[in-house]
């Protein structure tokens, strides 16, 4: 399954720090909570991928919905039917390689910062392709559609603004673990325990 992995936890004296790519730097005092905070981070942001692949999703089938509003019998490449979907292609593409990217190199030593600069602009493409399809819908005089854009606009948003809020009240303890979880060879943080970040 496709899921975000980063790895990188840099050592500093005698603290672990945690950098992301939203601008916050999280201090831990051992290894072990820095670890758990890392695999906490891992589920936030495969739930983010999934949010952000499902607009993907609903954006595109909307621009496939209403590809035949496209064509303009003009012989020119610079009508506005022509630009808007030439943009919307240029959009989706973009995000479709970006979400590809964003999994296959999680991992790197840099994932930390790229994962949230590519999160950022496949939110951005999300958020131009939505509002280039709401002006045609408004030139159309179709209301459901741009009630369902602006439904789909909210939700990217949402998603954006929880990656940016990420990590911000994080402190060395910023979940405790019972002693008797804690030890199981197994053990993986429950995705609950970070929602305060």
């Amino acid at each position: 399954m496709k899921e975000i992995r980063l790895k990188t936890i840099s050592k500093v004296g005698k603290d672990y720090h945690i950098f992301l790519g939203n601008g916050t730097d999280n201090v831990f005092k051992s290894n072990r909570d820095a670890t758990f905070f890392l695999a906490a981070t891992n589920n936030f942001l495969t739930d983010k991928l999934r949010e952000l692949h499902l607009s993907y999703i609903d954006v595109f089938n909307s621009f496939r919905a209403n590809w035949f509003y496209f064509d303009n019998d003009r012989k020119t490449r610079k009508q506005p039917l022509f630009t808007i979907e030439r943009e919307c292609n240029e959009n989706l593409e973009s995000i479709r390689c970006l979400l590809d990217l964003s999994v296959q190199r999680s991992w790197f030593t840099n994932g930390n910062y790229f994962i949230f600069a590519n999160f950022f602009k496949i939110a951005n493409y999300i958020e131009d392709t939505i509002r280039t399809l709401a002006q045609m819908y408004s030139k159309h005089s179709n209301t459901d559609g741009i009630g369902i854009m602006d439904v789909h606009l909210r939700r990217v948003m949402r998603t954006r603004n929880e990656l940016e809020e990420y990590g911000k009240r994080a402190t060395t303890r910023l979940f405790k673990i019972p002693t008797h979880i804690s030890e199981h060879k197994n053990y993986i943080p429950e995705f609950h325990a970070l929602r305060v970040a």
